[in-house]
């Protein structure tokens, strides 16, 4: 009963530990059958530029990040009907954080929101 107990409040302290930082997600024009974005976001000592390219056919995801950090993948695809939502997620490692990259669409691409998740810090890039 400990053990659950302490599983419960360690989540619990994870989940409010995350800090997310917003940023504007633009659309890029690209080739028939892919999706990029570009996001600025402006953090307390710097502004990040983050991109990601995603081809639908195939779900190669390519995400460069601020840091020089290129993650590459195949993405897994997730449609909510609920919503018309289509999330595609890619994870990657880097020491000693794992990336986690999901990039969510609808109405084809026309609206889309990136999320970043970091070492307890979030990326949230949406369109306007």
């Amino acid at each position: 009963m400990k053990n659950l107990l302490a599983l419960i409040l360690f989540f619990s302290f994870g989940a409010f530990a995350e800090k997310e930082i917003p940023g504007n997600l633009i659309r890029l024009s690209s080739p028939s059958g892919k999706l990029s974005y570009e996001c600025e976001i402006n953090t307390r000592l710097k502004k990040a530029r983050l991109t990601v390219t995603l081809d639908l056919d195939s779900r190669w995801m390519e995400t460069s990040l601020a840091e020089g950090v290129v993650v590459k993948g195949y993405a897994t695809e997730t449609f909510d009907p609920q919503t018309s939502t289509t999330v595609y997620f890619v994870q990657g490692s880097t020491a000693p954080y794992s990336q986690q990259l999901a990039l969510y669409i609808r109405d084809g691409g026309n609206w889309a929101q990136f999320k970043r998740t970091y070492g307890g810090e979030a990326f949230v890039c949406s369109q306007k």
